[in-house]
């Protein structure tokens, strides 16, 4: 089982539409840090479902080590997307993440990415997800202000 660490953006817009455990269809567990998980639970009225999660052994929280790699990157990203690209480096695991810059820089760094899109065109292919509920979930994440380009949208209308 490959390691998996992720950012805040995709389970926050999961949670926000009741659908967080698309996640799970393709990750048996997940990886988030500290500063990632305080950024899910301000952003939701109730996070029993985030630690219902941790106590099933789904999200696993982990401390990223502020080293001279996280010294650089906090620089130019919030301290969760920070910690997460850290440690995605540190494990050499995949990284859920669907920030522009903060792909671009995981990127440059060597770090396997996926982000939201990716995410539900996996769950197509494996067919978990038929392309109608894909684009649903665009529309619904959509309507609660999640920026999906029209390119990425085209991505899951070709499928």
């Amino acid at each position: 089982m490959k390691i998996v660490i992720s950012d805040s953006s995709t389970l926050i817009a999961l949670l926000n539409i009741d659908k967080l455990y698309l996640i799970f269809e393709l990750f048996k567990s997940i990886i988030i840090t500290k500063a990632v998980y305080q950024e899910v639970t301000e952003q939701l009225k109730d996070d029993n479902e985030i630690d219902s999660l941790i106590s099933q052994n789904k999200i696993e929280i982990k401390n990223s080590s502020h080293n001279e790699l996280f010294s650089i990157i906090i620089k130019e990203l919030d301290l969760g997307e920070s910690e997460s690209i850290a440690l995605a480096k540190e494990l050499n695991c995949l990284l859920i993440i669907d920030e522009k810059k903060g792909r671009s820089i995981a990127q440059s760094l060597g770090i396997d990415i996926v982000g939201l899109i990716g995410i539900l065109l996996k769950l197509i292919k494996l067919k978990k997800l038929t392309k109608d509920e894909a684009l649903e979930i665009i529309e619904n994440l959509q309507k609660k202000d999640f920026r999906i380009s029209k390119n990425l949208a085209n991505l899951i209308k070709k499928e």
